[in-house]
């Protein structure tokens, strides 16, 4: 019987896969939060939409990194999470959540 050792799985595999994005708008500071929730803490902002996600796609890249230099497990992505989802409050409906 031939012993096989397991695939090492490099940061180029976890940036190849889907991980979804959560998106919600800020209307009181007028920016956008985007957030990956299968990577706790990876969040960013931008002030707008496209932004938020490319800046969240460079704070995946670098919790990915990290993760590995320090040989943790990398979470994998949410199955049958293939999408971008986007969240919006209306400030009127913030205030009165907020009561």
């Amino acid at each position: 019987m031939i012993e096989t050792l397991p695939q090492v799985k490099d940061i180029d595999y976890y940036l190849s896969l889907s991980y979804p994005i959560l998106l919600v708008y800020d209307s009181e500071d007028d920016y956008w939060i985007a957030r990956i929730p299968d990577l706790p803490g990876c969040t960013s902002d931008g002030s707008c939409p496209n932004e938020a996600v490319e800046n969240v796609r460079d704070a995946q890249q670098a919790w990915i990194d990290v993760c590995l230099e320090r040989g943790h497990e990398v979470p994998l992505p949410t199955p049958d999470s293939v999408f971008v989802a986007l969240q919006y409050t209306a400030p009127s409906l913030r205030k009165e959540a907020a009561v």
